[in-house]
């Protein structure tokens, strides 16, 4: 009757210690890990590919819907955000310069140099929020804004 007993006790034991452990909540070593909320905008790196990817794609597009004659390119990213959705959305701050490139002509935006005549020179901030699903092929621009500089 003593070993019951003693082995009920065991059992007993064993299952509170099992419950205490479940109940405590686990702390990551990794103090970053500890605030960053699923599917919250992080920053995101200027020159890490994705980005770059999705800042051509903003200026391309920007480039096709205004009505300048010139093409712009991007001077400064101002800022750089990432969320984890169904792909990835990009939320990029750029500032755009006027190139003395004609809108078009087959250039490499690179190449073209920034229009240097005072009364040429317009510079535009812009907002861009870019969707990317890689793996179905698709980029999108879902919103943006821009104002002079």
């Amino acid at each position: 009757m003593a070993s019951n007993q003693s082995l009920s006790l065991s059992l007993w034991a064993a299952l509170a210690l099992t419950l205490v452990i479940a109940a405590c909540p686990v702390a990551s070593t990794n103090p970053e890990a500890n605030q960053k909320a699923v599917g919250g905008v992080e920053p995101a790196d200027p020159n890490d590919e994705e980005v770059q990817k999705a800042m051509d794609f903003a200026v391309e597009t920007y480039n096709d819907l205004t009505n300048d004659a010139y093409l712009s390119k991007p001077i400064q990213v101002i800022s750089a955000g990432q969320q984890v959705v169904y792909g990835k959305n990009f939320y990029l701050k750029i500032k755009l310069g006027r190139t003395t490139c004609p809108k078009g002509q087959s250039v490499d935006l690179a190449d073209c140099p920034l229009n240097e005549l005072p009364e040429q020179q317009e510079k535009t901030i812009c907002n861009f929020e870019i969707n990317t699903v890689p793996w179905e092929k698709k980029t999108s621009m879902t919103n943006f804004s821009c104002h002079s500089a």
